[in-house]
């Protein structure tokens, strides 16, 4: 089913307040990725970025191949059998009518992960276990939410969660925990939120200056999975970025009180992580500072 991405489809906020939280809830295994409205925007997106900062966001080592080819199995089965009515495999290629485009398959190259990002609207990352715990590999990185791919590839967990406030006293052993544990037969997903001042996918935290008030916002959501993969025990990771103008959460009762409470509930070393105070005065606009 190709579902309607023109309304807020998920506010994380409406239902956990906190900026800082594990927040996992089961995955059904047809829900992976979801196939929506917006494919087409986020498919023409990556290849762009990929022509124009190709190695700001797309990287991988050497020893993520294995994994890679495990990753790209299992997607690829899965949009072809949950999302049979979306995609199609050819003689040489993907054809998405989702989003009218095709991708040659098999994929030109020996590292899958690029041609399979370009499938999907998510990003797709993968951790795979190393000397100081699960590291970064592998990435599809088209549309971060305050983060360089260049600085973190290679980095154990703990290390790429360095700059959130709090996050080791709060989260950092839980998550050490969680990766050990995951299994194949149970995958995750959780929700991230913020607030940007532009339509923009490709956010990667390089502008903090004080925004004015007349400045337009927009609701950033994140739906995040974690997959165990079988047969190599990477992790694979998928960023899927929602984008509305903020005036679109008045169209849902509550929302915007829920994110007056949570703005207000923030600890103010967070809500400067996320710049919301750099927004206080374009937030007073909307009745949300």
């Amino acid at each position: 089913m190709i579902l309607d991405d023109s309304a807020p489809r998920y506010l994380p906020h409406c239902t956990r307040a906190e900026l800082l939280a594990m927040g996992l809830s089961p995955l059904a295994g047809d829900r992976w990725v979801e196939v929506d409205s917006s494919l087409p925007r986020f498919h023409r997106h990556k290849q762009v970025l990929a022509a124009e900062r190709h190695e700001d966001v797309y990287r991988w080592l050497p020893e993520s191949l294995p994994a890679q080819g495990e990753l790209a199995e299992q997607l690829l089965a899965h949009l072809l059998e949950a999302h049979g009515d979306a995609y199609r495999r050819a003689d040489d290629a993907i054809t998405c009518s989702a989003g009218g485009f095709s991708v040659a398959w098999p994929p030109v190259g020996d590292d899958p992960l690029w041609a399979l990002s370009l499938l999907v609207a998510e990003d797709l990352l993968l951790m795979e276990r190393g000397d100081s715990g699960y590291e970064l590999t592998a990435a599809s990185l088209c549309s971060p939410s305050h983060w360089r791919l260049a600085e973190k590839l290679g980095r154990p967990l703990r290390s790429i969660h360095d700059p959130v406030p709090g996050i080791h006293d709060a989260l950092s052993p839980r998550i050490d925990r969680f990766f050990d544990h995951l299994r194949p037969a149970h995958p995750v997903q959780r929700y991230n939120w913020s607030i940007q001042t532009d339509p923009g996918l490709f956010h990667d935290g390089s502008d903090r200056a004080q925004v004015p008030a007349s400045t337009p916002l927009y609701y950033r959501a994140e739906r995040q999975t974690l997959v165990r993969l079988p047969r190599t025990g990477a992790v694979a990771f998928t960023i899927r970025v929602f984008l509305h103008p903020l005036e679109a959460l008045a169209t849902r009762p509550e929302a915007l009180a829920a994110l007056r409470a949570a703005l207000a509930a923030a600890p103010p070393a967070l809500a400067h992580y996320k710049g919301f105070d750099r927004l206080r005065a374009a937030l007073a606009r909307y009745r949300l500072s």
